[in-house]
């Protein structure tokens, strides 16, 4: 019997609130401040053309104190004082880092100000003088012919430059790293230099000792097996995934390659590939793997605002089969409390509780299947069958009755995986009336029921990601960018009522801003269209739309609330109108029986085009700093409809706030507060009535005079029959809910798992 693993998670979250903290450098030591010792407000570098105050603020320990206490004056931060002793030091600093990076006649001097009783401004004068230049750049030790050129090509040296030793240096790493991906194991870079200071001129010779070219050998493999278990994976099952077959050119990147490949099956908790000497031109490769548990459980239980209480479990089989396959049995249900069957708590979900598509459980089960290596180590094949019901906050409601993806991803590029997939799924998606009314001019039951009926949907995607962050769950610096496009249509066999062109990107930028925080940007857009470029205004299915608003995009707006919106009202009274060619009552205006407060409930647009921008300064707390992180943003964006008069147009929101961060096993827990000073939009109201039997949804936006035709009342049903008359433009965009004025009406409060960003 195999061994188990299971692990049990409980999503918990604290909430707390506390002093913004400060900016602190890092530093070779941390200036403390004592009783009477003088503090840094203010560091200064005056002279500096070649290098930034921030390259030249990392060579030295002086330090001021936190950019929240400089800047805002915020007790409770972070305070550096003056290091006397370490300031002449910190002088030898600059002046050989200025050396070493080509300035030999470089000077330094520097001045302590007083700005204010026990506070002080430290400035460096630097003189930086002509630079040495570098007169001659040779390689030798490399026959002439491609193999050199590929070796030398792009190196961080020329002649006529600048003498810059650190540069010098990482042209010897480059060359040899570039020998070691080539055959040259033994590979050797060393520089040799002259200079003569008078004349300021330079001379470097890089000598590669490239050694005997050689070719893998043997690949000798031990595996240690779990204790009282034997070997689960078969060794020719590692070699395949290894990669590597004796005789070919010994390459180091390939061994790196092979040894991550080995870890990314999360079958073994250690890996080693070491190589050895054979001989001068054979090398054996030792490979040493522990093999770890080959079965996982994961059962996890939460709580959300919007989706109530929530199970996830999850069985993995990291040796399906005996082929170190992956297989993943995934299963999560959502809306416990709120949605049928398992609606016995509605009162403790009161932000789901106005979701109109939270009255049934959301649910997923799954089964995944991934095979280690396909075409080579780097392109990695899924299958996925799944079934689910997932819902968007008032906008729609979707059904899968049965699905499937294939996907493969390519790890060309070690930090831009391509992922390329394929689904198909039958399933319907529910969306409130008025959305298919105002925005597809799909007015009347029976045509929102065509497109709300089971259908085929196919969708051929492709995404890329480049992610330079140094961390998955709160990146602090890097780099992530993303890009995704979908396409839908009969060609790839999808139902010709579901076509569509979908492109979204965005782009994180995270500066660590020293002592643990950190300023964060990010731009998303994205934009759909129909067949084409210019069908913008052809129907798209609501869970391709695009939407924003809520704790990962614009905080001020509540989920999926930016953009334009759709009304529904309470309750109507009419106004009778007659027709003075026949003298009958032909037109009758239907409005809200309070024009300002008329409303139920409100129906998020969406739209298909969008653009989000977002910036945050996340500060560490100066107590408990590794629980928790204070964060000042501001939000901006606009969801719009291009084509669609009464609910497009773009007018971009800005929505400033402040976020608490608490750091949990499960990932960050945050809680938002936004401040948003906009009034609704004005918008199309309608009126869903269940006391006629013709047309539920009526147009009762203000001042409307919609022809509106009443029958007689049926004996039988004791039902009135009514009909409208609206035109192609839609029902008019009129309605606009009276402007609250109270501070707490202008706050967005939200609460999430994980960085915004």
């Amino acid at each position: 019997m195999r061994f188990l693993r299971i692990r049990l998670g409980v999503y918990t979250a604290l909430a707390f609130f506390a002093a913004f903290p400060g900016v602190n450098s890092a530093r070779a030591q941390d200036i403390e401040c004592q009783r009477g010792d003088l503090e840094v407000m203010r560091l200064v570098f005056e002279g500096n053309k070649a290098f930034s105050d921030a390259d030249l603020a990392k060579t030295i320990v002086t330090t001021p104190s936190a950019w929240a206490r400089r800047y805002l004056h915020l007790p409770f931060t972070v305070k550096h004082c003056l290091d006397r002793i370490e300031l002449p030091n910190d002088r030898a600093r600059l002046i050989i880092f200025y050396r070493r990076r080509g300035y030999p006649r470089v000077t330094v001097d520097t001045a302590v100000k007083e700005l204010a009783p026990g506070a002080v401004e430290v400035r460096f004068n630097i003189s930086e003088g002509p630079p040495m230049i570098l007169r001659s750049f040779v390689v030798v030790g490399l026959d002439s012919g491609p193999e050199k050129a590929r070796a030398v090509r792009g190196l961080p040296v020329r002649e006529g430059g600048r003498f810059d030793r650190f540069a010098i240096d990482a042209a010897a790493d480059t060359v040899r790293q570039r020998l070691h991906n080539n055959g040259y194991p033994r590979a050797e870079a060393v520089n040799r230099f002259t200079v003569n200071d008078s004349t300021l001129s330079a001379w470097d010779t890089l000598y590669v000792t490239p050694g005997l070219r050689a070719r893998i050998g043997a690949i000798k493999i031990n595996v240690t097996p779990l204790a009282g278990k034997t070997q689960q994976i078969p060794t020719t099952i590692v070699r395949r995934i290894m990669g590597l077959d004796s005789g070919e050119l010994f390459r180091e990147d390939e061994i790196i390659d092979a040894q991550r490949a080995l870890y990314q099956t999360e079958a073994y908790q250690h890996v080693s590939i070491t190589p050895d000497s054979a001989s001068d031109t054979l090398i054996t490769l030792y490979t040493n793997l522990a093999e770890a548990p080959m079965h996982a459980a994961r059962v996890g239980a939460g709580y959300g605002t919007l989706d109530c209480f929530r199970v996830t479990s999850e069985f993995t089989d990291y040796n399906f089969l005996n082929g170190a396959r992956r297989f993943d049995l995934n299963a999560r249900v959502s809306k416990i409390g709120i949605g049928r069957p398992l609606d016995g708590a509605p009162g403790l979900c009161p932000a789901a509780k106005k979701d109109v598509f939270s009255n049934r459980l959301n649910y997923y089960a799954g089964a995944t299947l991934r095979q280690p290596t396909f075409l080579g180590l780097r392109t990695v094949p899924t299958i996925t069958v799944y079934t689910q019901r997932v819902s968007e906050y008032n906008a729609y409601l979707r059904t899968t009755a049965i699905g499937g993806v294939a996907s493969v991803l390519w790890r060309g590029l070690t930090r831009t995986p391509v992922n390329l997939a394929y689904s198909m799924d039958l399933g319907r998606t529910e969306a409130q009336p008025a959305l298919f009314c105002a925005v597809f001019n799909l007015c009347e039951a029976a045509e929102r029921d065509r497109i709300e009926r089971t259908q085929q949907l196919a969708v051929l995607s492709l995404g890329v990601t480049r992610d330079n962050s140094n961390s998955l769950l709160s990146p602090t610096r890097g780099s992530i960018i993303r890009l995704e496009a979908r396409h839908s249509s009969p060609v790839i066999l999808s139902n010709k009522d579901l076509q569509f062109n979908k492109f979204v990107g965005d782009a994180s930028r995270y500066i660590n801003a020293g002592g643990g925080n950190v300023l964060a940007f990010r731009i998303r857009g994205g934009s759909v269209f129909g067949r084409n470029v210019a069908s913008a205004t052809a129907f798209i299915p609501p869970q391709e739309r695009l939407y924003a608003g809520g704790p990962t995009t614009v905080r001020g707006f509540s989920q999926n609330e930016l953009g334009s919106l759709i009304y529904v009202a309470r309750d109507l009274k009419q106004f009778s109108s007659t027709d003075p060619n026949t003298g009958l009552q032909d037109t009758v205006v239907l409005a809200p029986a309070t024009d300002t407060t008329g409303f139920k409930r409100i129906v998020p647009v969406g739209g298909n085009s969008l653009v989000v921008g977002n910036v945050e300064l996340r500060l560490r707390s100066p107590f408990l700093p590794e629980l928790l992180q204070f964060t000042v943003f501001t939000d901006a964006g606009e969801v719009w409809n291009r084509g669609t008069p009464q609910v497009g147009g773009m007018k971009l929101k800005v929505t400033p706030g402040i976020q608490v961060t608490a750091f949990s096993p499960v990932g960050p827990v945050r809680v938002a507060v936004g401040y948003n000073p906009y009034q609704r939009p004005k918008g199309p109201l309608y009126y869903e009535g269940t006391e006629f039997g013709g047309a539920p949804l009526l147009c009762v936006s203000p001042n409307n005079d919609l022809p509106t035709h009443f029958s007689p009342r049926d004996p039988l049903t004791d039902l009135v029959t009514v009909t409208q008359e609206v035109p192609p433009n839609g029902c008019p965009a009129t309605y606009q809910p009276a402007k609250q004025t109270s501070i707490r009406s202008k706050l967005t409060f939200s609460f999430a798992i994980g960085q915004a960003f």
